[in-house]
């Protein structure tokens, strides 16, 4: 479990916090295995509190390791580390989730409780921040473009069930989707945040 104590410590294994992110924004992989090492173990049991194939659980682990390194140019300027991890698996999760539905898998994903009350209360605040802002930014999406995406996003339809439903193209579902998407990454660029995986 993630504790106030782990997250505040400027020393990782007699590694010092702040210059293991420099190194690892300069693209070194022992920085980054030091920084994995030190995550995983907590991160997967996260996880696996919510996804109960042990499979899925490691390759949720896997993209998610997968995106920082990827993104890694921008690591220093992570606020809080943990949070981001946080939010980042719960995207990740609700992708898998709505794949499932996608799939027949008819599991309501609005009783699973995405997020740990063990992170420390200054990292629980900017989690929720991240959260509020993309929110927010949704809501400022113009109508019918809010609509698509909502109706993908949170009522988990496929493209062909929203044009269906609006009496629209498939391909204009996609542009609005995609449309929102480029918003998202565009005004949240601030957070570095996965996104989406939307």
């Amino acid at each position: 479990m993630f504790t106030a104590t782990t997250f505040t410590m400027k020393h990782i294994d007699g590694h010092n916090f702040e210059e293991l992110l420099i190194r690892i924004g300069e693209g070194d992989q022992q920085a980054f295995a030091i920084i994995y090492d030190f995550y995983s173990a907590d991160l997967i049991r996260h996880i696996s509190k919510k996804i109960s194939n042990p499979q899925t659980a490691e390759d949720i682990l896997h993209d998610l390791f997968l995106s920082l390194w990827n993104n890694r140019a921008k690591i220093v300027e992570i606020v809080s580390l943990p949070a981001y991890l946080y939010s980042s698996c719960r995207y990740l999760m609700l992708a898998h989730f709505r794949q499932q539905l996608k799939q027949g898998n008819q599991q309501d994903i609005r009783d699973v409780d995405l997020f740990d009350d063990s992170l420390p209360l200054e990292d629980q605040l900017y989690y929720r921040y991240m959260l509020d802002t993309v929110a927010n930014e949704v809501e400022n999406l113009p109508e019918k473009c809010r609509e698509v995406f909502k109706l993908s996003r949170e009522e988990f339809l496929s493209n062909k069930e929203i044009a269906a439903k609006l009496n629209i193209s498939e391909s204009t579902v996609e542009k609005h989707i995609n449309k929102a998407i480029k918003r998202l990454r565009a005004v949240t660029s601030h957070l570095f945040h996965v996104f989406l995986i939307f």
